[in-house]
């Protein structure tokens, strides 16, 4: 019978402390909170060989950063992109110099650096070389539930 009573607690210990793990690990969110933080994209466009940022693009940027700030749950990449015009090389390095430009203006507005990414992509996803679109000028801020 003893040994039956001891066997039981030990059960029950190890099944409380089991479920006390769980309780702790375990995060809940509320259904508001996982739709703020809906995944979602801005793109900031950009002029031919350029990556400063004009007054379109701050504001894009600006609503990000504030829908960042909606949710602490986010992490960011940007990726950026280049037309076909110029060589492959350098529309590599302005691709990084657009997705750098916009995630300093992040950063500028609070956006902390070990939350985001970059990537750059170049010339790689044109859809016609004998036309270069502005839409192939551009960084894309992506806004990621991390969790």
């Amino acid at each position: 019978m003893r040994t039956r009573n001891l066997r039981t607690l030990a059960i029950a210990a190890i099944v409380g402390l089991a479920a006390t793990a769980c309780a702790t690990v375990d995060r809940t969110y509320d259904r508001a909170d996982l739709d703020v933080c809906d995944a979602r994209s801005y793109a900031v466009f950009f002029p031919t060989g350029s990556s400063a940022l004009n007054s379109g693009a701050q504001d894009t940027i600006e609503e990000a950063a504030m829908a960042y700030d909606d949710c602490d749950l986010f992490r960011i990449e940007v990726v950026g992109y280049a037309d076909s015009v110029g060589n492959s090389a350098a529309n590599l390095r302005l691709s990084e110099d657009r997705a750098e430009s916009v995630l300093d203006a992040l950063n500028d507005r609070g956006i902390r650096a070990d939350r985001a990414s970059v990537v750059s992509m170049g010339e790689r996803t044109i859809i016609d070389d004998n036309e270069p679109d502005a839409f192939e000028r551009r960084a894309v801020v992506t806004l990621i539930p991390d969790m």
